[in-house]
């Protein structure tokens, strides 16, 4: 299949951009699905933007905890492992690994706007910490600051150009929250140049494809 990229823009291509909202969200639905933690493989069924995090996620402590717990000891609830947490943050006021396995858990619950300021705390002490880094910009990208995102994704990219998770988030976010093609078209090279078989690498291809057919057609007047 060929690539369809973007033509540069200017006027003519901001006048497209609630053509090409519309084709985005409403031809091959929420994109925001696509972003992905730096923790993990992309899953081939993405999540909806912000879904509800189910009861038993909410009571079960994480892989990380739970070797940290005495043999036997029974699971805590969300309540007591953000306390386990914050307590062991503040007894070692240096350490980003409390901060950022809280941060963590907040994520993995889709609880953006709480992670954020750990994955801040954790990226004070640990500036270097790509994945912490990517996951911050998601969260960013989840709560609607698109902006604080790229530079984010940028910064984590500085630190490491080969990051996988980095590249493809910054796909994403280019693609819909700035609307802008060029620079999404940049980063998914960029990775596929890295890593042909990622996972979703060529969905997302064939999402950039549409939104730049979309964005050659006539706008309505």
């Amino acid at each position: 299949m060929s690539e369809k990229e973007p033509k540069a823009g200017g006027s003519e291509g901001m006048k497209r951009e609630t053509l090409l909202t519309a084709v985005v969200f409403l031809g091959v639905g929420f994109l925001a699905g696509y972003v992905y933690s730096a923790r993990r493989v992309p899953s081939s069924k993405p999540a909806p933007r912000v879904p509800a995090a189910s009861a038993q996620a909410e009571t079960n402590a994480p892989g990380d905890l739970a070797s940290e717990l005495p043999k036997g000891h029974p699971p805590l609830n969300s309540a007591e492992v953000i306390r386990f947490f914050k307590d062991a943050a503040a007894r070692n006021p240096a350490d980003a690994g409390p901060r950022v396995k809280l941060a963590n858990f907040f994520y993995d619950r889709h609880r953006y706007a709480e992670a954020i300021p750990w994955y801040e705390q954790a990226l004070a002490r640990d500036s270097n910490n790509v994945d912490a880094r990517t996951d911050l910009a998601t969260c960013y990208f989840n709560v609607g600051q698109t902006n604080q995102a790229l530079a984010e994704l940028h910064e984590a990219l500085r630190i490491d150009p080969h990051h996988e998770a980095t590249l493809f988030n910054l796909t994403v976010v280019n693609l819909e929250g700035t609307h802008n093609l060029q620079a999404a078209w940049k980063a998914w090279k960029s990775l596929y140049a890295i890593n042909p078989g990622y996972p979703e690498l060529e969905r997302l291809k064939t999402l950039l494809n549409q939104a730049g057919a979309a964005s050659e057609q006539p706008t309505a007047r």
